[in-house]
């Protein structure tokens, strides 16, 4: 995967998600003209446009900072299961100092070599799995949550240039606009003094 929130994103590049390219506005009057609108009526769908990017900035950086904190847990998770298929190969007893909650720790000696393992799935769902099998479905699941930060890491880098690029342009028509009122009021003042 190329790493283009760190080198930049090349103009034909689609986002594979199907994030939206936001058009850069170099004329805003050029830009009216091809929209067949005005400034008044654009800039509203402009403004709702960077609404939404903003929502998914949001939503894409939550699922960022779920994905960071699960990683680890997995990756302890797999290593445990490793010690744990490492011992029982070997007949001796095993003593664990294992979590009950956050500060809560026990100690426990396991003498009985252990087949299975329970893995909490969420929403207060646990599954029973022979040690390989629990090991197999970890490792997957650590690939495919790596996989998953790396798309929303070059998603959010994506989304970022969007709102600037949406930010630039929603500056630019307001400004044109501005702009050409003033020029329009000057030249009613203009004429209306001449007129007199």
């Amino acid at each position: 995967m190329a790493h283009y929130y760190t080198q930049g994103f090349p103009d034909d590049y689609v986002n594979p998600r199907g994030i939206p390219r936001v058009e850069f506005v170099t004329d805003p009057a050029e830009f009216l003209k091809k929209k067949d609108t005005t400034a008044e009526d654009i800039l509203p769908s402009m403004r709702e446009n960077y609404s939404k990017y903003k929502l998914m900035d949001y939503k894409l950086s939550q699922n960022k900072a779920t994905l960071k904190e699960k990683i680890p847990e997995i990756k302890s998770t797999i290593e445990m299961l490793t010690y744990l298929a490492e011992k029982t190969e070997s007949d001796g007893q095993m003593d664990v100092h294992f979590g009950i909650a956050d500060t809560v720790f026990a100690n426990a000696v396991i003498k009985k070599k252990p087949e299975h393992v329970g893995l909490w799935l969420g929403a207060n769902v646990m599954v029973e799995y022979t040690v390989a099998e629990a090991i197999e479905l970890l490792n997957h699941n650590l690939a495919s949550a790596t996989q998953n930060l790396e798309r929303t890491i070059e998603d959010l880098a994506f989304l970022r240039d969007q709102l600037t690029v949406s930010e630039v342009n929603i500056a630019r028509v307001f400004n044109w606009d501005v702009k050409e009122r003033r020029k329009e009021k000057e030249a009613k003042g203009a004429s209306t003094g001449a007129a007199k």
